[in-house]
């Protein structure tokens, strides 16, 4: 396990960073659209939109630059490892949410769900059977 995390270390790090940035760029999103009537704001037409544009820009960029870091994350590593990695997103959009949004809560159930997704992540991480260096 140890020389699966060593020869996939570079990746996973980028990939939980990634994982982080999709799951903050998610939560940009949600947050503007919490009060939102999209009846009003398409009434005033272009104007109403642009402004909609606006507030949930900021969550596309950081969500783009999530997509990026995921790309170049999965070039140090292989990609069996590297990819259940992506599903921490749900555990720190689930976190980010609970935190920053009043409204949601997060039920006993949804913890033990976080903690299989963290276990699942780790047992996979450390499953690799590659011998070889991966950059």
């Amino acid at each position: 396990m140890i020389e699966s995390l060593k020869r996939n270390g570079k990746g996973i790090i980028l990939l939980l960073i990634s994982a982080f940035s999709l799951a903050l760029g998610q939560l940009l999103w949600k947050k503007p659209m919490e009060n939102l009537d999209l009846a009003l704001t398409f009434s005033q037409g272009f104007y109403g939109v642009w402004m909609l544009f606006l507030k949930v820009l900021p969550g596309f960029l950081v969500y783009a630059v999530g997509a990026v870091v995921m790309t170049i994350g999965l070039g140090y590593g292989e990609l069996s490892v590297l990819q259940p990695i992506n599903s921490m997103s749900y555990v720190f959009a689930l976190i980010l949410s609970a935190i920053f949004i009043p409204t949601e809560k997060i039920s006993w159930i949804t913890v033990v769900g976080i903690f299989v997704v963290i276990a699942g992540v780790i047992v996979i991480g450390g499953s690799s059977k590659n011998d070889t260096p991966v950059n």
